[in-house]
């Protein structure tokens, strides 16, 4: 991505989209766990935040991209949150939420409430940033159940696995911070054209040694870089995840929503950034979950 890429808005005709604004259909909670933010099915990106400065949380480069397995299974599961955590695990994981919810400073705050975590796994979490107007969150997977803030977590040996980190930062003028891309693009040309089913067309361009696949649905713009040389399937990851949101919903943006989907050279990890506005707050999860994990962490967030 060092080159400068080329946003597009490709036209969305498919009336499933979602009423009004959001992205996706029926919400069902989703996400599966793993190492520091590590892909347990395939595909993977390196950071990268739309732009977005967040540079007071400095956790947030952190995400630390774990190995996968095959590019075939690399675009992610429909699995929904709690099917592999079972009932007693998603007990366990809603005691964590609402330990948080008690302990953050934003009036109102919302958060993700369903991981998918392995068997015999436990949803632990860290608040390192914490105030009236911002608040940060890092999302672990741990072998046994400890409080929020447990010392733990910021160990400097035997660092627990990483799932995700979310925040959230109140702007006086979210619309002039720079967060988006311009996506301002239409009329595609048919050589550039790929069908992502449901009525959805995307945009596929190469710039730079990197390939790009680029789409809309609804008021959220979604984007996936590869390596040219690593021949990546962008057309069937972004068709999974096309799939994946006739199902779950995203929140609906007020005006905007990105989700950046990148691949380091050689495809194997990944980091998912997802970023929205919503009021004067702009909110933010990162991951190296495979896309469809990462879509599910945020249409599980109320």
């Amino acid at each position: 991505m060092k080159k400068q890429k080329r946003w597009v808005i490709v036209p969305v005709t498919t009336a499933v989209l979602l009423a009004l604004a959001g992205c996706g259909g029926q919400d069902n909670n989703t996400s599966q766990a793993s190492n520091t933010p590590t892909s347990t099915s395939g595909e993977q990106t390196q950071s990268g935040s739309g732009g977005a400065d967040f540079s007071n949380t400095s956790e947030g480069n952190n995400t630390a991209a774990g190995s996968v397995n095959n590019e075939d299974s690399s675009e992610g599961t429909s699995t929904s949150a709690g099917e592999k955590t079972g009932t007693q695990g998603q007990s366990s994981m809603n005691d964590v939420i609402q330990e948080i919810r008690s302990q953050l400073k934003m009036k109102d705050a919302v958060l993700p409430t369903s991981f998918a975590l392995d068997k015999g796994k436990h949803l632990a979490a860290a608040i390192p940033v914490n105030s009236s107007d911002a608040f940060k969150v890092n999302f672990y997977s741990v072998d046994q159940s400890i409080p929020v803030n447990d010392a733990s977590l910021t160990s400097s040996t035997n660092a627990p696995d990483v799932l995700a980190f979310y925040e959230v930062k109140t702007y006086k003028d979210p619309d002039s911070s720079g967060i988006f891309p311009d996506t301002d693009l239409d009329n595609i040309p048919d050589e550039m054209s790929v069908d992502l089913g449901h009525g959805i067309k995307g945009m596929a361009e190469g710039a730079a040694g990197s390939q790009y696949l680029t789409w809309k649905e609804g008021r959220w713009t979604l984007q996936i870089r590869s390596v040219s040389e690593d021949k990546m399937n962008n057309p069937g990851i972004a068709k999974k995840m096309v799939e994946y949101l006739e199902s779950h919903t995203l929140p609906a943006p007020k005006d905007k929503g990105f989700v950046n989907v990148e691949y380091p050279s050689g495809g194997k990890t990944v980091n998912v950034t997802i970023l929205w506005q919503e009021g004067k707050q702009i909110h933010q999860l990162q991951t190296n979950q495979v896309p469809n994990n990462a879509l599910g962490m945020v249409a599980s967030v109320k």
